[in-house]
């Protein structure tokens, strides 16, 4: 029987080293690639764009404030800039003296003959609107977040000093059929833009430097290329 004992152990000393050599002439080196995401629109490029009406929420507690009357004007300014730099499409005039039938923009966004009206008039294919809601965010304090301890690997909480200073954006862009008045996408859109206090009495170029809103914004008319890092195994 010691005879076979030794045969066996032997065969798994030279699986192991077999195993061992592959593993060692295994090497993997990150790459980085550039993937296409498809917009949410499906457009040649070159469709008519109506921008408006940019509208401000509703707030139960008050009344509209400055900020969000110079906020809806900042958002169109920065829309058309943006997509007149980013993509080929035609955007249409403002329409003077709009006629708005409510200022609440949740019923608004359900009044079709409105929306129909403005495609007849403008001939434009796609209407873009928005509600949109800035809070000055200016605020010191703890929050609890959990860690692992690199000793032992147990996870566990601590409180971290959190200041933060700046805009906080919570955008609803709805894009409606210039033809038909029908809602054909609709997007959440949430983004933070921090601020020196001094600079939060500012209301002007509300809406540059922001990654996440700008991102978001093209990626509903034109494709996305974003960076992803991937393996290569040889």
């Amino acid at each position: 029987m010691q005879p076979s004992r030794n045969i066996a152990w032997l065969i798994v000393v030279l699986i192991a080293l077999i195993v061992g050599g592959l593993a060692a002439q295994v090497s993997a080196k990150e790459i980085m690639i550039v993937l296409q995401v498809e917009p949410e629109l499906d457009l040649d490029g070159t469709e008519k764009i109506y921008i408006g009406p940019i509208m401000v929420e509703p707030r139960a507690e008050q009344a509209t404030r400055g900020l969000d009357r110079i906020a809806s004007r900042e958002f169109e300014s920065y829309l058309r800039r943006l997509l007149r730099r980013e993509t080929r499409l035609e955007l249409v005039d403002p329409i003077e003296d709009l006629a708005v039938p409510t200022k609440d923009p949740l019923e608004l966004v359900g009044i079709t003959p409105f929306w129909m009206d403005i495609g007849r008039e403008t001939e434009a294919e796609y209407i873009v609107t928005a509600a949109i809601d800035v809070d000055i965010r200016d605020r010191a304090g703890y929050q609890t977040e959990e860690y692992v301890s690199p000793q032992d690997g147990k996870t566990y909480f601590r409180q971290v000093m959190i200041e933060e200073t700046g805009f906080d954006y919570d955008i609803l862009v709805t894009i409606f059929d210039g033809q038909t008045g029908e809602i054909v996408h609709s997007e959440q859109i949430t983004d933070f833009q921090e601020q020196s206090e001094r600079k939060l009495e500012i209301y002007t170029d509300m809406f540059d430097d922001l990654y996440t809103l700008e991102n978001r914004l093209l990626g509903i008319f034109v494709p996305r290329y974003i960076r992803a890092k991937r393996y290569l195994f040889k």
